[in-house]
């Protein structure tokens, strides 16, 4: 082999190296752009909004009462624990959601898990489960 064509194995191999860990930097940065969006979307009660982010298994998966959810004001949405997969393709999130209804003024605490996964087709993040149950 000559000295050019070392060279141009060792630059193939690099750049597709470079390419793999630039797409898992680019998972995880939409992965925070999503999560922070479905976090400020149930914060400010923008439900449907937020509800667009649960993926459609094709099954007929009961959607939130959305009218029941306007008179409900999320008072304090925190992410006490968020783990990405090392193929960055899957994540978990451990949220306390502290809300009220707005007719009784009593604040309830949710702990609720969310499984988040990347759809590679889409090339976004989706939730992989059911909407937080504010009831």
């Amino acid at each position: 082999m000559t000295r050019y064509s070392v060279f141009m194995v060792f630059l193939i191999l690099f750049s597709g190296c470079a390419s793999f860990e630039s797409s898992l930097e680019r998972r995880a940065e939409l992965f925070e752009v999503a999560s922070r969006d479905f976090e400020y979307a149930v914060r400010w009660g923008y439900y449907e909004h937020a509800y667009d982010y649960i993926r459609n298994n094709g099954t007929d998966q009961k959607r939130p009462d959305f009218d029941l959810l306007r008179s409900i004001r999320v008072s304090t949405y925190e992410v006490l624990k968020s783990t990405i997969s090392a193929n960055e393709l899957q994540a978990m999130q451990s949220l306390e959601i502290r809300y009220y209804h707005i007719n009784t003024l009593v604040e309830k605490t949710l702990l609720h898990e969310l499984r988040w996964e990347y759809d590679r087709e889409a090339k976004k993040w989706q939730i992989a489960g059911e909407f937080p149950p504010l009831r």
